[in-house]
């Protein structure tokens, strides 16, 4: 479940997009809606549920005046301030810029609560996604704010008048009131702030990866919630998840270890294609050791962890296109829903759905071939939908 952009009508409307712990948007009419932070704040949104003339059910700010949450997250984010709508949005990269963007979803994890005794639910957001024009962002909630709390930690080697405007952010959500144009105002602050103390900053753009930048707050490159973290109907952003924490590897000798004694198992072979890529005189490997589950997420390290996969196919494989299958005794190679959004003639370079992998593309020691539990362990954490 989510709640989503409205795209009609222009008026920077919401709504709840499909189903959590049996709950749907109908359900939930009448109910009240609280958010919990990650500073351990429950508050409330000022949100209610409007059926509205089309019947479906639209979540509106009950404030005076009112107040969106599309606007109220992204100020307690330190986000630039979005807009109520896609028209006079920007194009490109960054999409976070003052009024250049929509924040087209908030996401809610799997400690959202739902109390039918009390009509109440509590959300308790993993991700937004802000979009433009023609380019989207997805920023994980909490690792975002671990990040701003980094900042703040720091702040003594800050400007006083920005250090100023953190402590004021820091001050007002520490109430745990509703949130409301108060909080933007402080967002405009801050950032002015900055531009006149830093060259090269300007207003118009998000502080957060700016003053990390400044203060050797270092990115671990993951910034979304771990997939199995992400609402089962949000599939896209489990994959981006995995994709981040499989990039996020170690980088000290157990890296290195693993990387050899993948390729060495596969004899330097694609276990997709079966291409030998590896292994070659005076040319460098064109395979890669994949991790089935992510390193930096299970910190497993283990040859059946792993497969050896070819640029194309690890790429493929990443981006959750294809997965291995462990089915009678035998792998084969599947499809994934998110595939049919590659072309018929791409998708036919990647293989054929359902075709079996030959055993001389798999380790001799069947010890070492991908075990079906971590398999399973990565079907449950991208909800995995296989083509029929």
């Amino acid at each position: 479940m989510h709640i989503g952009f409205r795209t009609s009508g222009g008026r920077g409307e919401y709504e709840i997009v499909g189903s959590h712990s049996g709950y749907n948007a109908i359900s939930l009419e009448g109910w009240t809606f609280n958010m919990a932070w990650p500073d351990g704040q429950v508050r409330e949104t000022g949100l209610g549920l409007d059926p509205g003339s089309s019947g479906k059910p639209r979540l509106r700010s009950l404030l005076d005046p009112p107040f969106q949450i599309g606007r109220a997250v992204a100020a307690m984010l330190l986000l630039p301030d979005p807009r109520r709508n896609f028209a006079g949005t920007q194009s490109g990269e960054p999409v976070a810029r003052q009024k250049g963007y929509v924040l087209t979803r908030i996401g809610f994890g799997p400690n959202s609560e739902f109390t039918g005794v009390a009509d109440l639910v509590k959300i308790d957001p993993s991700f937004v996604e802000l979009a433009n024009s023609d380019s989207s962002q997805t920023i994980g909630v909490t690792s975002r704010w671990e990040t701003i709390r980094e900042i703040l930690d720091m702040r003594d080697h800050l400007p006083d008048a920005v250090r100023t405007e953190l402590e004021a952010h820091e001050a007002y959500l520490a109430g745990g009131g509703v949130v409301g144009p108060d909080l933007v105002a402080i967002g405009v602050s801050l950032r002015r702030a900055i531009a006149a103390s830093y060259a090269g900053f300007f207003a118009s753009e998000d502080p957060v990866p700016f003053l990390a930048g400044r203060l050797g707050v270092s990115p671990t490159g993951v910034t979304l919630p771990p997939p199995d973290e992400i609402g089962e109907e949000e599939q896209a952003v489990k994959a981006r998840s995995a994709f981040e924490y499989r990039l996020a590897k170690s980088r000290g000798p157990s890296a290195s270890a693993f990387r050899r004694e993948v390729q060495s198992a596969y004899a330097g072979r694609c276990a997709f294609c079966g291409g030998k890529f590896g292994g070659i005189p005076d040319v460098r490997s064109g395979v890669d050791a994949a991790h089935i589950l992510a390193w930096s997420r299970y910190d497993k390290d283990d040859v059946d962890n792993g497969l050896s996969l070819c640029k194309l196919h690890h790429w493929a494989f990443d981006a959750a296109l294809m997965v291995p299958v462990y089915s009678r005794g035998h792998y084969e190679i599947r499809f994934t829903s998110l595939s049919v959004g590659v072309d018929e003639f791409s998708r036919s370079l990647l293989g054929q759905d359902g075709t079996q992998i030959p055993d001389d593309r798999l380790p001799s020691d069947t010890a070492l071939r991908p075990n079906p539990k971590y398999l399973q362990r990565l079907y449950a954490d991208l909800s995995i939908e296989l083509l029929s």
